[in-house]
């Protein structure tokens, strides 16, 4: 290592080191909401979950490409909506829904 750049990182590293008077970052405290209403029964039941398609390979080779897309995407949004569903839930009531 030459002395030139030897000497470039004595005086460029301390600058990036932290400095004793530096202050700590804080962060904020959580905000905590009461919710003075609860939902209606039909909405604090957990989602149900039911088995999927047979996973044999000779059946879904039979399922045209563009169809079984729309499968999936049927299927993704059922499960984004159950997981809402369940989190609504276990909002309300902590550990209903697992």
């Amino acid at each position: 290592m030459s002395i030139a750049i030897g000497f470039a990182l004595l005086t460029a590293l301390p600058a990036c080191a932290r400095h004793a008077d530096a202050p700590l970052a804080i962060a904020p405290p959580p905000i905590v909401v009461k919710v003075k209403d609860t939902p209606p029964t039909e909405l604090l039941t957990c989602a149900d979950r039911p088995d999927g398609l047979p996973e044999d390979p000779s059946l879904i080779a039979q399922i045209p490409t563009k169809i079984r897309a729309g499968i999936i995407r049927l299927a993704r949004a059922f499960s984004t909506n159950a997981d809402r569903a369940d989190r609504l839930v276990n909002w309300n009531a902590p550990g209903t829904c697992k």
